[in-house]
């Protein structure tokens, strides 16, 4: 196996920490391929294709069907319609991991944007590239209202006032010339404000995890998140919501969880 460099090193261990903090659990195979798709030892065919497979040969309990049609569902699951035609959970679960994850790892060895190249349109971009392989709905806002363990998110029809409130945000913050408290603030600001808005019916997590890695790269920083405990961020976020659903997010909770995953570049050291 070759040495990976440090860019793909990085690049290997934020995809795994942000799938981790949505729930992955991988295998020493997962990892080793992940290593291989990095430093360009097997392509992104083989490695979907052999993740599809080894999906397609779970034993599919019977469950009982659903009635009524429901938006993103396949017809009679529970299940979110998928390119891979999986009607159970747990097949379209292992490969959804692996897809999405084979595709961070592309989007973190590729150039950065720019901070004023962010903005509502870029986010629907990201998305649709980090979960394309998966779904045919990738990269288009949400539909239908939503919520998570009880708590709600923006309404359909407010999303685009949140996601106006990114690009504010992004503008509004001297990317290049921020220090660590500034930096951890902004990267709260709007992550807590993209979250809240939530505007794909699945993925806000990983695209809003790599947008920030995008925003870290115009600065003297990287950020870290493989010693954030899934736990922790979760509950950061949760408790960054408004108490209105068409309020205004609070940074506070984040600020903390970021600024601990923030390591300066000037240390020589890639993590």
């Amino acid at each position: 196996m070759t040495e990976l460099t440090a860019a793909q090193r990085h690049a290997v261990l934020q995809t795994v920490a942000a799938e981790r903090l949505e729930g992955w659990q991988p295998t020493g195979d997962d990892l080793t391929d992940l290593d291989a798709l990095a430093v360009g030892t097997v392509t992104h065919e083989d490695y979907i294709e052999r993740h599809r497979s080894a999906a397609s040969t779970r034993a599919v309990p019977r469950r009982r069907r659903l009635a009524l049609p429901r938006p993103y569902l396949v017809t009679g699951t529970s299940v979110l319609r998928n390119n891979f035609g999986f009607r159970d959970q747990t097949q379209l679960r292992d490969v959804e991991y692996a897809a999405t994850a084979a595709r961070l790892i592309q989007a973190h060895l590729q150039q950065a944007p720019t901070p004023r190249q962010v903005d509502a349109e870029y986010i629907f971009g990201l998305h649709g590239r980090v979960f394309g392989d998966v779904f045919g709905w990738a990269g288009q806002q949400r539909i239908v209202d939503i919520t998570k363990n009880g708590d709600g998110f923006a309404p359909v029809g407010a999303i685009g006032r949140y996601l106006r409130e990114v690009e504010i945000a992004v503008a509004a913050t001297d990317w290049h010339r921020a220090d660590r408290g500034r930096l951890a603030y902004a990267l709260a600001t709007v992550y807590a404000t993209y979250n809240h808005a939530h505007p794909f019916r699945e993925g806000n997590g990983r695209t809003g995890t790599l947008l920030l890695h995008q925003l870290v790269s115009s600065t003297g920083f990287l950020l870290d998140l493989s010693g954030i405990d899934a736990a922790e961020w979760v509950a950061a976020s949760r408790d960054s919501a408004p108490f209105r659903r068409t309020g205004a997010p609070s940074p506070r909770p984040m600020i903390p969880v970021l600024r601990r995953a923030l390591v300066d570049r000037s240390d020589g050291r890639m993590v």
